[in-house]
């Protein structure tokens, strides 16, 4: 690929935020027609310096120039109309709407449009990227997947030359993110220019031209990936040498604390998502569950969790029915949740980190005073959990919208962790979370285990479940199997129960 010129320069970059030095002389140079990637810690200004080139942020020094032209952006809208786009890590898709209405929204062209024309340019956009939509069916019954590809193809919708992604294969399969980084090498190959911001080292360096590591704000690297290696990366990002993976060894198991049998349930749209699963976890066991999204693993959570109903089958938690049993009741017996979306499920943006660490924990008897709330005990609380995984805030009673998402994602998780934790289901528990928070939550969580609880992990990323479960199980088409004997950890025989072959 022959690259011509500069499509993005940013130079002495400075942002702060009250007494947050957020960017400090930060710079930026990505080629046109290539795919860069721009990595760092949870906090290191990755998000913050996109915001700024994409016109969402101001700087308050610096100067940018894109495509050899000086800018200066007060608005989005700005960055936008010089062919700018980004998808962040929380989407903007509206679940009232339809598909093809959350494609339009913000360049419809007048007030009268052709659906059937629009809904043929939307079909072939999808069909250029690999993807697959029903554009009358409402965006809420997207996936969290879903919701990323079509965030993606809105940017294709407005002719972005310069497409930001916050985090892209977050949460997709490995097949999916194959898929779409080779879509992307076609965008790129055919002229636009593609910002990565991403955790994912082996991503890095398969997919991308160049990369751009921050620190704490800071520049502080910028080299050819052909140059570099994960090791070298994860060094320049934290800082220091990096520990290995710990060796998972023998897991000492001890009771049979869930059993399931036989579990049917059904999903949203009414079809059968979970199809008479049948498994058992032992207390200091973490089970993870690997699988293409949308296979079931949403609904076997939601089924655990007690809030989708049963329409067979049953669960038994230790001793206990858990069959028909509340919510409320399995949290009083230990149950802790790490969400897969925490806006949707784990955190209320606008609350303070005080309150958001007591959902779902209120009623128990380390926040409560009799019917009332122990607020000093919230609030020692929403310390100790911060404190935990090294959430960067700036005090526990700043609203949760001020903390970044990979620093909202290493809260949420520690919450789970911290009062009496006996099931814990994590669902894509590492989302957004650099090298360091990853390894600290899974390290909290096996600790967890060690001390008598159980997990169930559910992630997108197979070698992340291979890497941090004693037992790796795959899901497909709702149901449940077990590699062979032999193959427990083997990627291909995982990945090829995960598609459903033999």
């Amino acid at each position: 690929m022959t690259v011509e010129g500069l499509a993005v320069e940013m130079h002495g970059i400075g942002k702060r935020f009250g007494a947050v030095n957020a960017l400090e002389n930060v710079s930026l140079e990505v080629a046109k027609g290539e795919i860069h990637a721009l990595v760092g810690e949870n906090g290191a200004g990755k998000t913050t310096l996109m915001r700024i080139l994409y016109g969402a942020l101001q700087a308050d020094s610096g100067e940018i120039r894109v495509e050899g032209n000086s800018v200066r952006f007060g608005k989005a809208a700005d960055g936008i109309a010089a062919g700018i786009g980004m998808v962040s890590q929380h989407y903007s898709i509206i679940p009232e709407l339809t598909c093809l209405q959350n494609l339009m929204l913000g360049a419809e062209h007048g007030f009268l449009m052709n659906l059937a024309q629009s809904a043929e340019r939307a079909e072939a956009l999808a069909q250029r990227m690999g993807f697959e939509f029903d554009w009358h069916d409402e965006a809420r019954h997207l996936s969290p997947a879903g919701a990323q590809k079509l965030e993606i193809l809105k940017l294709l919708w407005r002719q972005a030359r310069i497409m930001i992604l916050d985090e892209p294969t977050a949460m997709l399969s490995p097949a999916d993110s194959d898929a779409l980084f080779a879509s992307l090498r076609q965008l790129a190959s055919d002229g636009a220019t593609i910002l990565i911001v991403t955790h994912r080292l082996p991503e890095v360096l398969e997919h991308c031209r160049r990369v751009t590591v921050l620190r704490g704000g800071k520049w502080v690297a910028a080299k050819p990936v052909a140059d570099t290696n994960a090791s070298e990366l994860a060094e320049l990002i934290v800082g220091h040498a990096v520990e290995a993976a710990p060796d998972l060894g023998d897991v000492k198991l001890g009771e049979l604390l869930l059993s399931a049998k036989g579990i049917r349930a059904r999903g949203r749209r009414g079809d059968e998502a979970l199809k008479g699963l049948d498994f058992d976890i032992r207390s200091g066991e973490v089970l993870g569950i690997a699988g293409v999204d949308g296979s079931g693993q949403r609904e076997l959570f939601w089924a655990l969790a007690g809030v989708l109903p049963l329409e067979s089958g049953s669960i038994r938690w230790e001793n206990q029915d858990w069959t028909h049993a509340s919510s409320k009741s399995r949290l009083d017996q230990g149950l802790r949740l790490i969400p897969e979306d925490r806006h949707e499920e784990g955190v209320v943006d606008d609350w303070p980190l005080e309150d958001n660490v007591a959902i779902g924990l209120q009623r128990l008897p380390e926040l409560s005073k009799g019917p009332l709330l122990d607020l000093q005990s919230r609030s020692g609380l929403a310390s100790r959990v911060a404190d935990r995984f090294k959430t960067k805030h700036g005090g526990v009673r700043q609203p949760m919208r001020s903390l970044s998402g990979g620093n909202q994602q290493r809260f949420v998780a520690a919450r789970a962790l911290e009062v009496r934790p006996r099931l814990i289901l994590a669902f894509q528990p590492a989302r957004g979370l650099d090298i360091e928070a990853t390894r600290q939550v899974y390290k909290g969580i096996r600790e967890a285990c060690a001390h008598g609880a159980a997990a169930v992990v559910v992630s997108f990323d197979l070698d992340e479940i291979l890497e941090n479960c004693d037992r790796v199980v795959a899901m497909c088409g709702g149901r449940l199997a077990a590699p062979s004997a032999g193959k427990e950890r083997d990627r291909a025989e995982i990945g090829r129960l995960m598609v459903g072959a033999s």
